[in-house]
Formats: C-alpha cells, structure tokens, sequence
C-alpha cells in the first residue's frame, strides 16, 4: 500500500504531466485541452488535501496580482451577463474561456517549475508542433483539399500558424543559448527552415505579418541587450535598418505590376472575335487583374460552348473551393494575356485546366504560391469591394465590414458594451441598419480581438484587456524575458486581424503561455543568462 508520503512524491510529477498534456494539446487534439484543464485542477485538488494546504495555496494565488489580474478578464465575462439576453451563448463563451480561468489558478498556486522542466515542455511543445505540420505537410503534398487552409486539420490554420511562428523563435532562442554537438545544432537549424516553409504554404496574410513582427521584435530585443557595446549596438541597428528598407523595397516590386494598369484605346477595341462572334467591353467597372481588365475581350457564348470540350466541370457551376468557375476562368485568361472567348479558351494548357477547376484565378499564383499570391488576391478582393461593393468571401473587404458593424455598436454602447451573450442578434441588427453587402452567412464579429472586447464590455473591458496584456510586461524587467517578449508580439499582432480567444484554440494558446511565463516560471534572470 501506497503511503501519504508516496502520494506526496507522485503529485508534482502528476502535475507536470498535466502540462506535458496541455503543450501537446494546443496543436493536436482540442479534446486533450480540456483533458488536461480537468487533469491539472484534478491534481491540484489531490495535492492541496495530501498536504492540507488549501488555504496556503489560495493565498499564493490571491497574493499573486498577475494570476489575480488574468483571471479578472475571465471575471469581466461573468459580469457581462448581469445585462445580457442572450445566456445559450453566453454561457457557452463563458466554457470556452475557461481556460483564462482554470490555468492561471493553478499555475500561480502551484509550486514553480525547474529550468530543466521548462526547457522540456518547451520543446515537447515544438514536437508537438513539428507533428501537426506533418500531418498538414502530407495533405498538401497529396492536394486531398479544396482550400490550403483546410490541411490544418486540428485547429484553425490561423491559430496553427501563430503556433508554428512561436516554434521557429523558440528553436531560434535554443540554438543560440544552448552547447549543443553540431549535429543537434543542424536538427535545429532545419527545424527553423522546416516551419518556415509551413508558413509560405498556408499563405496566411496574418501569418507572415506576426512572422515579419517578431523578427523586428528581435532584432529591439538585441539592440536593447547590446547598448552597452556600442559596435554591435549600431552594426545591428544598421542591420535592422537594412531589413526593414530591403523587405519594403521588395514588397514594392511585388505589389507595382499588380497595381499599374496597361492604358487601353476604348475607340480602337475590336468588335468581333475571330469567329464573328460580339465582344462585350466593360467600360464602366474597370476591374483589373494583375494589370489588365478583366471586362475586355469577354465573349460570354464562346466561353460557355468551348469550355465542355476542355473540362467536365459545369460552366455555370462552381470550382473544387467554391468559387464562381466563369469568373475563376475569365480572371485566369486576364492573368495569361488571353481574350475570354473560343480562342483564349483553347489556348490553355491542361495544367491551366486544372488550375481553373481548383480556383486559381492567376496563373502567377500557381508559379508564385505563398505570399505574392495572397497579396495578389488581397489586392482583388479589395478592388471588387471598391468598385462593386461586393464583400462576400474576400477576406479583406469582409473584414472592412466587421469593422464597420462592430464600431457601430461601440458608438451605441460605449461604456459598458452589449454584455457577454448578444454579439450575435445584434451584429445581425448592425448589418441590417448599415445596409452591409455581406450575404447572411458571411455576417459574423469583428475578426478584431479588441474590437470584440469594446463591443462586448465597453472602454471600461477594453482598458482592463489592455491591462492584462501589457502591465505585467510593464510593470517589472524580470518578465521582460525574450520568449515572452516574442510570444507577446505574437498575440499583439494576431488580435488585429483575428478574434484570437474567441475559440478554444485560441484561449489556451493564450492563457496556457501567459500563466507559464508569469506565474510557473523559474528564475527569470538565471534563465536568462
């Protein structure tokens, strides 16, 4: 039989599993964040009547401001049901954000972990990471997916590549702390290059920006670490300098052909196609792709007879991911210099042919994936937006109109907000009074992490959410570690774009690093040096 003191050696071991659990989670399985939550108040339970400590380990936490200010957040949801309707949905935002609950109670009245410990969970947090990526790298490969965004199979592919930028500058910190053999230093070093790639292939707009964020983050982060030499101060500020000048120079270069637009005489258009067929000219909406306008040269019946001869996929039907096959077909002909009739449909290749039944609307995208594509297509959405006032689908002009609604409702509640639960009836409302172009099923929240906390709870949330992310950063150098300066970075960023702990993922990611580097922490600046 196990005696009390046995139960005693096994509880920390218990808990840290706990930990292990949540690390692999976060990318894996969402079923195992909740696990894991349940696991670690599980221990905590056992652990406080073990020792009969209850009451010692609930002042730890009510004497830790940080726990005690994380968990106000959580608190402020609570109160934001005192004038809500809507509770089916606030109770259900209140489970989702357990996490900003549960994670900081325990950590902060648990005991600290060892610098060994940490190092561990970190890296068993980048396998982890690394594993999803191959599940996700496979789907790719296999072209098993109608979206790119639909290879992450566990979690959001936004809220996956948040993770995976996290994971290169985790693996960049190790490789440069740690006496490793060279040929660990080599497993890192392609670790680095292997989540890099990941990035390029998700083609997520937020994803590089954070990306881009963090490395300007680092590059302050070792101008403040070198001030007190003055060569290496000013060599890498000059190298910050230069990376900013040399990635604006080459977005510039990316962006110009995309936005000029060839000069077209309107008089001087033919009138027939080769087979005698009318064109039709747009000269009122001049919608350009990649420099040429898409409504010129547009035979309508020599597209739809010529289109079966080359494809099985309908004419009047819809691409593999949902997109409008015409309109795929005509912005792709634009793409390649070719006129949208019998001609220029002949004129494609098969591999053209695929494309267009996929729903690559530019060839350039197909020979240039990644980041020039997503800014290709950016650019698109948002020059449809303007000169049609068509929104739907366009991630950009989508979220011009989340903006427009939820600033709406800041100017009608601007103190206190909605409350936690009507988010959604009264997004609906805005839209309707706004007159908003969006479809029904593409009116959703903000896509703004702080948009959506001022519409919920006010300027009075808002400043208590910018408290929660900032005072502790702030308040004390010993947190201003680099991993959390960079994992800070990381969610600053990420909340623009992005409703970042509006889902489960999203939260834990948050909650679990948040209460890590602040509450479970070993000695800052032994860790540090």
């Amino acid at each position: 039989m196990f005696g009390l003191g046995s139960y005693r050696d096994l509880v920390q071991p218990a808990y840290y599993f706990g930990l292990l659990m949540m690390a692999v989670s976060l990318t894996l399985s969402p079923f195992l964040m909740s696990v894991a939550q349940f696991w670690m108040v599980g221990i905590w339970i056992i652990d406080g009547a073990v020792n009969k400590d209850f009451k010692e380990k609930w002042h730890h936490f009510t004497h830790n401001w940080i726990a005690l200010l994380i968990v106000s957040l959580y608190l402020l949801h609570v109160f934001g049901l005192v004038y809500t309707s809507d509770f089916q949905y606030a109770f259900k935002d209140l489970r989702i954000k357990l996490p900003l609950l549960v994670l900081p109670f325990v950590l902060s009245s648990m005991k600290p972990l060892s610098k060994r410990q940490f190092d561990l969970l970190l890296n068993v947090y980048v396998l982890s990471v690394f594993v999803a990526t191959c599940f996700s790298f496979t789907h790719y490969v296999r072209h098993d997916y109608q979206d790119v965004r639909e290879i992450s199979h566990f979690i959001s592919h936004i809220r996956f590549c948040l993770q995976i930028v996290f994971c290169i500058f985790i693996t960049g910190y190790y490789l440069l702390k740690r006496q490793s053999k060279w040929w660990e230093r080599l497993l890192e070093i392609i670790l680095i290059a292997w989540f890099c790639v990941q990035i390029y292939i998700f083609e997520s707009l937020s994803g590089y920006v954070v990306f881009c964020g963090s490395i300007f983050v680092t590059l302050l982060y070792l101008i403040r670490q070198l001030r007190q030499g003055r060569t290496l101060f000013l060599g890498t500020l000059l190298f910050l300098l230069f990376v900013t000048a040399f990635c604006g120079f080459k977005l510039y270069c990316m962006m110009k052909p995309m936005m000029s637009v060839e000069k077209v005489d309107f008089a001087a258009l033919p009138k027939k196609t080769a087979q005698g067929n009318l064109y039709w000219h747009d000269t009122t909406v001049f919608i350009a792709e990649d420099g040429r306008y898409i409504g010129l040269y547009y035979c309508h019946k020599e597209m739809r007879e010529t289109w079966p001869l080359r494809s099985q996929m309908k004419f009047d039907g819809k691409t593999q991911n949902g997109e409008n096959l015409e309109a795929t077909l005509a912005r792709y002909l634009t793409s390649k210099g070719l006129t949208k009739d019998a001609e220029g449909v002949m004129a494609l290749d098969d591999q053209d042919i695929r494309n267009v039944e996929q729903g690559i609307p530019n060839y350039i995208n197909w020979i240039h994936p990644g980041v020039r594509a997503r800014i290709s297509s950016t650019l698109f959405e948002y020059k449809l937006y303007r000169h049609n006032n068509y929104a739907n689908g366009g991630s950009l002009s989508q979220r011009i109109e989340y903006t427009r609604a939820s600033l709406y409702l800041i100017k009608e509640h601007p103190i206190f907000g909605i409350g936690t639960g009507d988010a959604p009836d009264l997004y609906q409302q805005a839209y309707d009074e706004l007159d908003s172009p969006l479809d029904l099923s593409y009116r959703r929240r903000a896509h703004n992490q702080y948009l959506s906390i001022t519409v919920a709870f006010g300027a009075v949330g808002l400043l208590l959410f910018l408290a929660v992310l900032l005072l502790p950063y702030c308040s004390n150098k010993k947190y201003r570690t680099y991993l959390y300066t960079i994992f800070l970075c990381i969610i600053l960023l990420s909340m623009l774009p992005e409703d970042t702990i509006e889902t489960q993922a999203g939260v834990t990611f948050f909650a679990f690093f948040e209460a890590l580097f602040l509450l479970a922490h070993p000695n800052n600046e032994e860790f540090e040096n």
